[in-house]
């Protein structure tokens, strides 16, 4: 009797047993179809259909919804939900309060919404395998799922180990997303400055090669710094004939490449009108009608400050100039400085294009042995010192005034010299160019 009893308890027993492994086998079974998903690379909307999917068959979770804050700025985000109303901004946020799985209190949006657990997923951060924490990255809101708290007790275990393999799984692959993002960035940003250095070597051919010896009764000296590597900034000096000499300092609005990109057509524009021998005026207006064509509907122009210095075989020679909008040149003489201010407007702008046709003469200016010529853009004097104070015009000219030298390149040095002890430590804020010409 005893042992009749006893052998059908063991037969009960061992019934309960192998139901209790029928279910826990379909139990991992959904675990191993999670597994199964995250080992080809899909997207995220994909895995997280094919895992609800899932969860449906194997838990019979009839709400589900997914938050995880894999964004560049951590901002929470709703990558799923499933029978759920509309998910609102306020709930998100009080979702990624709940660092451990909790009922949502009453009241709260999240429990207006219908969530009955609120289960933070990431990975394991201790403090103790009895005390359980998790760094939360993601978070599964459920409801509806399982029949008995006995059955719910048991499912959290599985959507919890599901939902921290598809958590680490899409956590691994943003990271992963963000290093290629970062290394894709940093080529880009290495190729754009190779492109930059280069455009700034040939820039700096192009000016190095614009101060010949003009004349042997004409001593000159330039210099030139780019504020991003590339500038805007443009002077030259072109012998004509065996008397005269084109020369021009200018400025395009704006800085780096794109203002390279003008300064180098109105280069190229200067030139060619030069060896047409086009007079200063309608050279001055075809450069202006040159410039609309460029700039269009945009809003750019140029500064110019363009002449002929006519030299005589000895005695004094004449300069012949227009100043278009630029900064006043210096004539300078016996310790004087004479201002060659502006005579027309900017050019490039549609507004001011009657005046420009208008092509007033040039201004004439006799030069004496000893005169010298002192032309600059306005980084020179716009440039602040460490106290938020510019150089200024006048500061500019009162330093020149009285100046003693006995060659350009002495003067351009000083002035340069000038200039760094006002900026200090402080970087150029623009480009700053010079052209000095003495008459020998």
């Amino acid at each position: 009797m005893g042992a009749a009893l006893s052998d059908s308890s063991m037969s009960f027993s061992a019934q309960q047993l192998i139901r209790e492994l029928e279910l826990r086998r379909g139990e991992v079974e959904a675990v191993q179809e999670i597994v199964r998903l995250l080992a080809p690379r899909i997207r995220d909307t994909a895995l997280l259909l094919s895992a609800a999917s899932i969860l449906r068959g194997r838990f019979g979770v009839e709400r589900l919804a997914y938050i995880h804050t894999f964004t560049p700025n951590h901002t929470p985000k709703l990558a799923y939900f499933h029978n759920f109303p509309s998910v609102s901004q306020e709930a998100l946020n009080e979702c990624i309060t709940y660092t451990v799985t909790s009922v949502p209190t009453p009241g709260s949006f999240l429990a207006h919404m219908g969530v009955e657990i609120v289960m933070p997923l990431g990975r394991f951060v201790g403090p103790s395998t009895r005390v359980r924490v998790v760094e939360p990255r993601a978070w599964w809101l459920l409801g509806q799922f399982a029949e008995t708290e006995e059955e719910k007790a048991n499912d959290l275990l599985y959507l919890e180990i599901i939902g921290s393999l598809i958590t680490v799984y899409l956590e691994n692959a943003f990271f992963q997303e963000q290093q290629q993002q970062a290394e894709i960035l940093k080529l880009k940003q290495k190729a754009q400055e190779q492109e930059i250095a280069l455009a700034s070597r040939i820039q700096r051919r192009i000016l190095a090669i614009t101060n010949p010896t003009a004349h042997p009764r004409l001593d000159t000296a330039t210099f030139h710094i780019s504020h991003g590597g590339i500038g805007g900034d443009l002077f030259e000096l072109i012998p004509l004939d065996e008397r005269r000499i084109l020369f021009y300092i200018g400025d395009v609005s704006g800085k780096g490449v794109s203002a390279a990109i003008v300064m180098s057509n109105v280069q190229g524009q200067i030139r060619t009108l030069a060896e047409l021998n086009t007079p200063l005026p309608r050279l001055l207006n075809q450069l202006h009608r040159r410039l609309l064509q460029l700039y269009g509907e945009e809003d750019g122009f140029v500064t110019l400050f363009i002449g002929e210095l006519i030299i005589e075989p000895e005695g004094k020679s004449l300069l012949r100039y227009l100043n278009a909008g630029h900064q006043p040149a210096f004539l300078l003489r016996g310790g004087q400085v004479i201002n060659l201010p502006a005579t027309h407007t900017v050019l490039g702008l549609a507004l001011l294009d009657e005046v420009i046709a208008s092509e007033a003469e040039p201004q004439c200016v006799s030069l004496y042995p000893g005169d010298a010529l002192f032309a600059y853009t306005d980084g020179l004097i716009e440039q602040s010192n460490p106290q938020g104070e510019q150089l200024g015009l006048d500061r500019l000219r009162n330093y020149l005034a009285g100046r003693a030298f006995t060659d350009a390149q002495t003067l351009l040095i000083q002035t340069r010299h000038f200039w760094e002890a006002h900026k200090g430590s402080l970087p150029p804020e623009d480009d700053t160019s010079l052209l000095v010409c003495k008459l020998l």
